[in-house]
Formats: structure tokens, C-alpha cells, sequence
């Protein structure tokens, strides 16, 4: 790969998992303050992979330093980039466009690829600043809120014959039913393309359930809207992300309950178990363009703390 002044790129699987690990504590403590989120689950994973040389992506070393690094995953027909980072000193369009220049050739050379998506929450540059040689990607701008716990709105007073009830396993093809239908032809589909099928929906929430990438799923704290014939209109998908810190990794309700106070007494219901099993804050993220669920979070005391974008390469 080019190289800029000393900086060169090499394979991840040319790593160990000791090599990332110093580079991993420096990412380990920027989530920690500048999101509230502790990282170390996924840090862990991350050595564990490449200590087994299975973490596809690469590295930015300068000298005896490994500087950054990015990985991909793949699902199907599209590709995921699943973090990039790089210490301070390296933070720069030139070091990003390295890495993200090398994962995205790599992917581009899987025939079977038709997409690849990306949320690099920790990203310096803007899409804008992407080089020409990655081909700049659809760009979604997004943003990361939280709000303290201390005091919550008063009970919604939703729509008479709906009903609450916490989360079950039973509710899970339901629940990816509802997904599909409350996110057809939303802006958020357009990013995540699981949205867009109820199969689509059901790993996205098997994602949520058994792995640590929203946190560690909280389902005493998650929330499900029945209408009177006890279908599942509505839900709210928590987790936890740090001590004393909760996640909303999801809300959503069917488009023909929206607007009837569902959507808010989900929310509702969720930070309240949240603040009764030792959260003092939550955060949450949302597409910047999406102005009513930003009105509704506001309503709970949700602040804009970090902007980020989304990104998506299709066709690759």
C-alpha cells in the first residue's frame, strides 16, 4: 500500500492480539469519555480474534507502532465495516483513507458483495473528505444523545385497549414483523438494510440479544406495545453500555399507532427499569433528518453529545 511519510499499512492476521492491545486500551478509554460507553466487551473480542489471526481487516503501523486499525465483517451480499480507529497523534483524512481505502478494496474484491455499510462513530474526517479512490459513499448524518435518569416524564396516556408487557423471546418474530412495517420506506432502512424484511429485522434483533455491540442486552429493562387483540405494536429494545449507564438500542411502533402517545410511554417504561436497576443516564442514536423522534427525545431530556455519519457503498 502507499505509505504516508512512515505509516504503512499491514494485515490484521499479520498482528497478534498483544500488538492491538495498547491501541485497543487508548480506544477503550475514548468511548469511555466522550460516550459514557464501556468498550471492553468488544475490546476483548477483538484480541481474542486476532490472537486467533480470524479479525479480516488491517492495521496503520508507524514505526514500532501500531497506530489504527479497521475491520469488516460479512453478511450475506454486503459487507459491514465494524470499527476503524486510530490514536490521537495518527487522527487524520490521510491515516483514515488508508484504512478505509484497504477495507474497502478488500471487500470490493468478494464478487458476491453487492453493499457495504458503515458507523464509524470515532471517524475525524467527513464523508466529503473521503479520497476518490474509495469512491465516497451515501452519507447519513447521525447523532449520539443521552439524557440523565434523575427525573422522567409522568405516564403516557397512549391510545385506549394497548397494554404493556417486558420482553420475551416470544415476541421476537412479531417483534421483526413490526420493524419491517414501521421502517418501510424510512430513511433508517436506507442505512441499515435490515430493516427491509422481516428476516432482515430478526437477525438485527438476534444482534441485539446475543452480542455486545449495543451493549449487554437488558431485557428486564425492554418494553412491547399489544393492541386489545394482543398483537405487538410497539417496542423498546434496551441494554446496558457501562455501569450506571443504559442504551435504547431501538424503538419503534407500527405506522398505524404512531402519534398516539405508544411510542413515548415505551420509552417511558424502558428508562424507568433502566433508573430502578442502577442507571443514572442513557444514551441513544438517531438520524439527524428524523425531527420527530428528535422532538420526542428531547421531551425526555436527550441532548446531542457527538455527531457521526453513516455510510453506504452501493453498488461496490
Amino acid at each position: 500500500m502507499p505509505a504516508d511519510g512512515s505509516a504503512t499499512i499491514v494485515e490484521l492476521q499479520a498482528l497478534g492480539g498483544a500488538e492491538l492491545a495498547p491501541l485497543l486500551e487508548d480506544e477503550k478509554a475514548r468511548w469511555m469519555r466522550l460516550l459514557h460507553w464501556d468498550f471492553s466487551p468488544l475490546a476483548e473480542l477483538i484480541v481474542r480474534y486476532a490472537s486467533m489471526g480470524t479479525l479480516e481487516g488491517f492495521a496503520l503501523r508507524d514505526g514500532g507502532i501500531v497506530a489504527g486499525y479497521g475491520y469488516y465483517v460479512t453478511e450475506g451480499d454486503k459487507g459491514l465495516l465494524g470499527d476503524l480507529y486510530l490514536r490521537g497523534a495518527w487522527r487524520s483524512p490521510v491515516h483514515e483513507n488508508m484504512l478505509i481505502c484497504a477495507l474497502l478494496e478488500r471487500l470490493r474484491s468478494m464478487p458476491w458483495l453487492r453493499r457495504v455499510e458503515a458507523q464509524l462513530m470515532h471517524l475525524s474526517m467527513q464523508s466529503s473528505q473521503i479520497a476518490p479512490a474509495c469512491r465516497p459513499p451515501r452519507a447519513f448524518p447521525r447523532q449520539f444523545m443521552i439524557a440523565s435518569l434523575e427525573t422522567l416524564p409522568e405516564s403516557v396516556r397512549p391510545g385506549s385497549g394497548l397494554h404493556f408487557e417486558r420482553w420475551s423471546a416470544y415476541w421476537s418474530a412479531e417483534a421483526a414483523e413490526l420493524i419491517a412495517d414501521a421502517y418501510a420506506g424510512h430513511i433508517d432502512s436506507e442505512i441499515n438494510n435490515q430493516y427491509q424484511s422481516p428476516s432482515g429485522a430478526r437477525r438485527f434483533i438476534e444482534n441485539i440479544v446475543r452480542y455486545p455491540g449495543c451493549g449487554y442486552f437488558a431485557p428486564d429493562c425492554t418494553w412491547v406495545g399489544l393492541d386489545g387483540g394482543g398483537r405487538v405494536i410497539g417496542v423498546c429494545f434496551a441494554s446496558r453500555i457501562a455501569p450506571g449507564t443504559g442504551h435504547i438500542a431501538q424503538i419503534c411502533v407500527a405506522p398505524s399507532h404512531q402519534g398516539r402517545g405508544a411510542g413515548a410511554e415505551l420509552l417511558r417504561r424502558s428508562l424507568e427499569s433502566l433508573r430502578a436497576s442502577g442507571s443514572v443516564e442513557a444514551s441513544l442514536t438517531v438520524t439527524s433528518s428524523n425531527a420527530r423522534a428528535i422532538r420526542l427525545y428531547e421531551a425526555f431530556g436527550f441532548r446531542a453529545i457527538h455527531h457521526f455519519e453513516a455510510f453506504v457503498w452501493e453498488p461496490l
